[in-house]
């Protein structure tokens, strides 16, 4: 018996997840495959994108893949309506496509930085949801998951326009109340140091990989580093119908990072 299927069934359901051809994104797409999903790969990433996609449909018609810059509204307008086409609903979306923008204080942040996070922080997620939502309430409801970071709950010292992007999207667990009656829930997750590529990159960029781990893995409650696959297990669990009753909440899941 696949615990997947009995707890977490996601069998004929439909979901689009942003971002997905490589890092945290990528783990999720194949954890809601293996519950039963059909996938929309959507990311900037062409190669990488219809690679997962092909992996994962195995001619099945199971996955498929459109490129999508999420902060282009008009193009994100077609993608939905496209998606909704080729598989006959949306069930479930996930906004996890994003950037880390290069700003490492407010006092040296240009507007071409700040309009950079903004655009694909903030904007890409709204307009996401914003054309999902009609393809949800005709599917009889749905779920939306905003991925974000703990530096949307409690700031640092760095990367101003980055941890205003993440705790603006704090606001968007709103739309749990605005379309309750449609039966369309809204949650948030913020994962901890997962070490996706983008947090290697980052991180490597600031000195030795292996001593920035290790003195992050310092401040943590448990000894362990999570992987990306205890993400996408909270995803699974949000995106199912074992959170029925689960909406505007957010799921932090850092072993503790985030009460130091």
């Amino acid at each position: 018996m696949n615990p997947l299927t009995v707890y977490f069934p996601l069998k004929n359901k439909v979901a689009l997840i942003t971002g997905a051809a490589r890092g945290m994104a990528l783990h999720i797409a194949c954890a809601l495959s293996a519950a039963g999903a059909r996938l929309a790969i959507l990311d900037v990433r062409e190669g990488e994108g219809r690679t997962i996609a092909g992996l994962l449909d195995n001619r099945q018609r199971k996955a498929k893949f459109w490129k999508l810059n999420v902060s282009d509204g008009d193009a994100v307008r077609k993608v939905m309506a496209a998606v909704e086409a080729y598989f006959g609903r949306i069930d479930i979306l996930i906004n996890s496509a994003g950037i880390d923008a290069d700003n490492p204080s407010a006092q040296g942040l240009s507007i071409k930085q700040w309009e950079k996070a903004m655009q694909a922080n903030v904007h890409g997620s709204i307009l996401c949801s914003k054309h999902v939502i009609p393809a949800m309430e005709r599917a009889g409801g749905g779920s939306i998951v905003n991925v974000l970071s703990l530096c949307g709950m409690d700031g640092e010292r760095q990367e101003a326009a980055d941890h205003v992007a993440k705790a603006a999207l704090r606001m968007a667990n709103m739309n749990a109340i605005r379309y309750a009656a449609h039966n369309i829930r809204v949650n948030s997750i913020y994962p901890g140091v997962v070490r996706p590529p983008a947090l290697a990159a980052a991180m490597r960029q600031k000195g030795d990989l292996t001593q920035a781990l290790t003195d992050t893995a310092e401040l943590r409650m448990l000894t362990n580093r999570g992987s990306a696959t205890d993400v996408a297990a909270g995803i699974l669990y949000l995106v199912s119908d074992a959170s029925r009753f689960v909406s505007g909440s957010e799921l932090v899941i850092d072993a503790g990072y985030g009460g130091r």
